[in-house]
C-alpha cells in the first residue's frame, strides 16, 4: 500500500501547479476508505509554499498514509467498543469546562495575586515546620580555588586563603581572577557539599579519611593546587539552614496563597450566583 500511496501522492503533486492554474475539480478524490474520501483539495491545503516537487510529494504521501490508518483504525474502534464507550462528548465537555475554569482562575491569580513573600513571612514559616526541611545530601558554606602549580606568589595565596580578614579576602579574590583556574566563593549561600567536592582530584574514601572536618583542604595533582576552605556544614539527615530552604519555603506560602485565593473565589462566585438567583437547588 506504501509503494501506491506514494505514486497517488505523487502524480497528486506534481500536477498541482498547472492544475491550480486551469482551477480543476477541487473534490476529485486521492484516497478511499470504506465510505469515506480524502480530496485533493485536503491534500493540496497541507504542502508548504515552495516546497520541491519530491519534498511535496513526500508531505503528500504521509499525509495520505496517516489518513488512512486513522480511518482504519476509527472503523475499527466504532465496531470493537461499547455504546457508552463510543460517547466521549461528556469526557469532552469535561475537559474543556475545566480548561477554561483553569485559565479563568490562572487569569485571576495572575492580576490579583501577590508574588512577593517578605524574609519575616518565611522565617516564620521556617521555625514552625523546620523539621520538615530534613537534608537528603551534606551541604556546605565554602570557598574553592584551583590554581595551576606554576601561577607565582602560590606561597601568598596560600596565606591568603587561610586568613579570615576581609583585606585578604579581597586580595585573594584579586589574585584568582589574574591566577586561578577556577575560584568560588559560596559563603553567603548553601550548596550540595558533593558537588564542590566532585572538583577535587579526591575518592569519597580519601575525604572520610583524611579531611571530613577540616576547615582547610589543600590538595595537589600533577597541573594544579586544590584549596578549599569550609566556613560549615550541616550532614545529611541534619534540619536544613533557613538559607537552602528559602526557595521551597516561598513556593510553599505562594501555593498556599494561591489555594485560599481560589477558595475565597469560589465561596464568592457562590454567593453572587445565589443572591442573583443564577442557582436554585431542588
Amino acid at each position: 500500500m506504501g509503494k501506491r500511496l506514494f505514486i497517488v501522492a505523487a502524480g497528486l503533486l506534481a500536477l498541482l501547479g498547472g492544475c491550480r492554474e486551469r482551477q480543476p475539480r477541487q473534490s476529485a478524490p486521492v484516497a478511499k476508505v470504506f465510505d469515506k474520501y480524502l480530496t485533493r483539495a485536503e491534500v493540496e491545503g497541507i504542502v508548504p509554499d515552495g516546497a520541491s516537487a519530491r519534498d511535496s510529494a513526500l508531505v503528500a504521501e504521509h499525509y495520505v498514509r496517516n489518513w488512512v490508518t486513522k480511518e482504519l483504525l476509527l472503523r475499527k474502534a466504532v465496531q470493537n467498543l461499547s455504546e457508552e464507550e463510543r460517547d466521549i462528548r461528556k469526557q469532552v465537555e469535561d475537559y474543556s469546562s475545566s480548561l477554561l475554569i483553569h485559565k479563568y482562575k490562572e487569569k485571576l491569580v495572575s492580576q490579583k495575586l501577590s508574588t512577593s513573600v517578605s524574609d519575616a513571612e518565611v522565617a516564620a514559616y521556617y521555625e514552625e515546620h523546620k523539621f520538615n526541611f530534613v537534608l537528603r545530601t551534606a551541604v556546605a558554606r565554602a570557598a574553592l580555588a584551583i590554581i595551576p602549580r606554576s601561577a607565582p606568589n602560590l606561597e601568598e595565596a596560600r596565606r591568603l586563603f587561610r586568613s579570615n580578614e576581609a583585606k585578604d579576602m579581597e586580595a585573594l579574590e584579586e589574585y584568582c581572577i589574574t591566577n586561578a583556574r577556577k575560584y568560588d566563593d559560596f559563603d553567603e549561600e548553601w550548596v550540595e557539599l558533593r558537588d564542590v567536592l566532585n572538583l577535587l582530584p579526591l575518592t569519597e574514601e580519601e575525604w572520610e579519611k583524611r579531611f571530613k572536618g577540616k576547615s582547610i583542604v589543600e590538595v595537589e595533582d600533577g597541573e594544579n593546587v586544590y584549596l578549599l576552605k569550609i566556613a560549615e556544614t550541616r550532614e545529611a539527615n541534619e534540619v536544613a539552614p533557613l538559607e537552602y530552604a528559602r526557595e521551597d519555603i516561598r513556593q510553599i506560602l505562594l501555593n498556599k496563597r494561591k489555594m485560599g485565593f481560589e477558595e475565597r473565589l469560589e465561596k464568592e462566585i457562590n454567593e453572587e450566583g445565589r443572591r442573583k438567583n443564577y442557582v436554585k437547588i431542588y
